[in-house]
């Protein structure tokens, strides 16, 4: 209802309340109250119209001066209820929602203090464990160099598994800390290049490399603002997962590191033809300690993927995975600071190479 059309029910239903008064004309104000209010007008329309029609009307037979100075009054009164009553809902609507805003500032600060205080236990608590593991693994090799001989096949076994468990516990430990301190320490950002990062995890992985037969193809990789440190967590673990899930694979493993466009961002994969996962499980995928396969089949501390996650959602980014059981498995992630593909030269990785093992090692 346009403005002119709520001013004319307006005249109209105020002269018919002042020339016969009743419930039912009176209920017309707030009807026409309510119309004002929902077509976005507010009480001074409302106000106006009245005095204009007042105005502009014309006293009619048995209406008096002194009927219309009575009447017209209670007539806009009503009229404006709505504005009243919607206001005072408005204000006790922004007054809940204050006090709902305090409690979750409140209940915000809490979980904020309880994570800190979390993040420090858990940090102190790994430190001084793994101090304790260095020692116990470090007794247990002394042992087995100086005294294997002279030990009994059992003591022998039994010096093995204390070695191999405190090694397993001491890589747990680490990943821990790691995890504790991708969301504890602040992001130094700074343009990254993803190839020359990439360059640089595989180099950390040379031992797994030289013990596996990969082929490892590295791709257009883009330059991104990101946390160099941190992001190149993200490409060990990945390209760790890929080469241990593929070793083996006939005839021959191969892990695939590269960048593709959709919309306006770029998405880095990490790919590989191993034993893939099914897709029915993906949702534990980047939790913590929840492993897809059996611990006996692969090694390793599931806490490798949610540092991935962890890093990547820090940045503002998102990780996701597609898979088949047997047909390999795709690592996808984006970061919010990503830019195209570089076409300016500075990514030195613009066409795409073919490593052998030998090779990645450097």
């Amino acid at each position: 209802m346009s403005d002119s059309d709520l001013r004319s029910a307006y005249a109209g239903a105020l002269w018919a309340y002042i020339t016969a008064a009743n419930e039912k004309a009176l209920a017309r104000a707030h009807e026409v109250g309510k119309a004002s209010l929902r077509a976005g007008l507010d009480s001074p329309f409302v106000a106006a119209a009245h005095f204009e029609a007042l105005a502009a009307g014309e006293l009619r037979e048995g209406v008096t001066s002194e009927l219309v100075a009575e009447r017209s009054p209670r007539f806009l009164i009503e009229a404006l209820r709505t504005f009243s009553d919607a206001r005072h809902g408005f204000e006790q609507m922004s007054g809940e929602l204050a006090k709902m805003n305090d409690t979750l500032i409140e209940r915000t600060r809490e979980l904020e203090i309880a994570n800190a205080e979390l993040e420090t236990f858990s940090y102190s608590i790994s430190h001084d464990l793994r101090t304790s593991l260095q020692a116990v693994l470090g007794f247990a090799q002394t042992l087995d160099a100086r005294h294997s001989q002279d030990l009994q096949p059992e003591a022998r076994r039994c010096i093995e598994l204390i070695i191999k468990g405190s090694r397993g516990m001491n890589e747990l430990v680490s990943d821990l800390l790691a995890l504790a301190q991708a969301g504890r320490l602040p992001l130094e950002l700074e343009p990254v290049d993803l190839g020359l990062l990439t360059s640089e995890a595989i180099a950390e992985l040379g031992p797994q490399l030289a013990a596996s037969d990969v082929d490892l193809v590295i791709g257009e990789l883009p330059v991104v603002d990101a946390d160099r440190v941190l992001l190149k967590q993200v490409f060990v673990n990945l390209i760790s997962n890929a080469i241990k899930f593929s070793c083996g694979v006939k005839p021959r493993a191969r892990v695939e590191v590269g960048s593709l466009r959709r919309s306006e961002a770029s998405v880095v994969f990490v790919r590989d033809n191993g034993v893939g996962f099914d897709m029915g499980e993906s949702g534990r995928l980047f939790q913590a300690f929840e492993r897809l396969h059996g611990r006996g089949d692969f090694e390793g501390t599931g806490v490798g993927l949610a540092l991935v996650a962890r890093i990547v959602e820090r940045h503002g980014g998102r990780v996701w995975a597609e898979s088949e059981p047997g047909k390999g498995a795709s690592f996808y992630f984006t970061l919010a600071g990503g830019a195209a593909l570089a076409d300016t030269g500075q990514n030195n990785n613009s066409k795409s190479q073919e490593r052998d093992k030998s090779a990645s090692g450097g």
